[in-house]
C-alpha cells in the first residue's frame, strides 16, 4: 500500500512538473508569419547605425530593417538614441516608442506614456521630450521611434479607405516581456496588418518595420544564413538595422 500511494505520489509531481512545460512548449509553436520569437531562445536585440556598424554578431540569429531611413539621405528618421549619444534629432510625430533597454531587451510605449528610470514621459510634449533625452543619455539606452499598430491590446491605427499594400514586418511584445518578430503573407495594408497580428499572437504592442524598397531580412546562425526580405534598394542606403543574438 505504501509503495501505491509512493508510485502516485510520484506521478502527480511528474504531471505537476510536465504541465507547465508542456504549456509553454505549446506556446513556442510557431507560425511561418514569426520570423523569431524569444521563447526560442535568450534573445537580445541591437541597433546597428550604418554606415559605422555593418558587422555582424557571431550568435546572430535575425536582422532587419529597423525604422524608416530619411527620404533626403540624412540619416535616421525620428528621434534615435544610442550608447549615450544623439544619432538623430529628427522627432517625428509617431507614437511608437522603441527603448532597448540596458540588458538588451527591448520594450514598446506608446509615445504619450512612456516610462523609463521609474519616471513617465509624453514625449509628444516639447519639454518632457527633452527630460527623456536625458535620462535616457543617462542611462545609456536605444530608442527608436516608428508608426505603434497595436497599444496595451488595442489597435491604434485607423481603417483608411485606399491606403496602400505591401508586405509588412512588425516588432511584436507581449505582456509576459517576451517578444516576436512578425510579418504578413501577402501585401497589406497597415491596419490589415495590424489586425492579422492582433488574431494570430494577440500582443500586448506592436510597432512598424520598414519595408517597401527597404526591405532588408537575413535569418539564421552567422554560417547559414539566407535572405528573407526583398531589397530593393542598393544595400548602402540602408541607414538603420535591427539585430537579433542569442545572448
Amino acid at each position: 500500500m505504501a509503495f501505491q500511494i509512493m508510485q502516485r505520489f510520484v506521478w502527480a509531481i511528474g504531471i505537476c512538473i510536465a504541465l507547465p512545460i508542456a504549456a509553454y512548449a505549446q506556446t513556442c509553436v510557431l507560425s511561418s508569419s514569426v520570423l523569431l520569437h524569444s521563447c526560442q531562445a535568450d534573445v537580445q536585440v541591437r541597433l546597428r547605425v550604418l554606415p559605422d556598424n555593418t558587422q555582424s554578431d557571431s550568435n546572430h540569429l535575425l536582422t532587419v530593417a529597423g525604422t524608416y531611413s530619411s527620404g533626403d539621405r540624412f540619416g535616421i528618421e525620428g528621434l534615435v538614441l544610442r550608447e549615450r549619444s544623439v544619432i538623430s534629432r529628427r522627432y517625428q510625430n509617431w507614437d511608437g516608442v522603441l527603448i532597448l533597454d540596458k540588458n538588451a531587451q527591448p520594450r514598446l510605449f506608446h509615445a504619450k506614456r512612456v516610462t523609463l528610470g521609474g519616471t513617465g514621459f509624453n514625449l509628444k510634449q516639447t519639454v518632457s521630450r527633452a527630460g527623456f533625452s536625458a535620462k535616457a543619455r543617462e542611462m545609456g539606452v536605444t530608442v527608436l521611434q516608428s508608426h505603434l499598430l497595436i497599444s496595451n491590446g488595442q489597435l491604434d491605427l485607423k481603417n483608411i479607405e485606399a491606403a496602400p499594400k505591401f508586405k509588412r514586418r512588425l516588432l511584436v511584445t507581449f505582456k509576459d516581456g517576451s517578444f516576436a518578430v512578425w510579418e504578413t503573407e501577402h501585401a497589406e495594408t497597415l491596419y490589415e496588418a495590424a489586425r492579422q497580428v492582433q488574431v494570430e499572437l494577440a500582443p500586448d504592442m506592436a510597432l512598424n518595420l520598414d519595408m517597401g524598397a527597404y526591405d532588408y531580412c537575413v535569418l539564421g546562425p552567422k554560417d547559414a544564413q539566407k535572405d528573407c526580405g526583398l531589397l530593393l534598394v542598393s544595400q548602402d542606403r540602408l541607414t538603420n538595422l535591427l539585430e537579433f543574438t542569442k545572448r
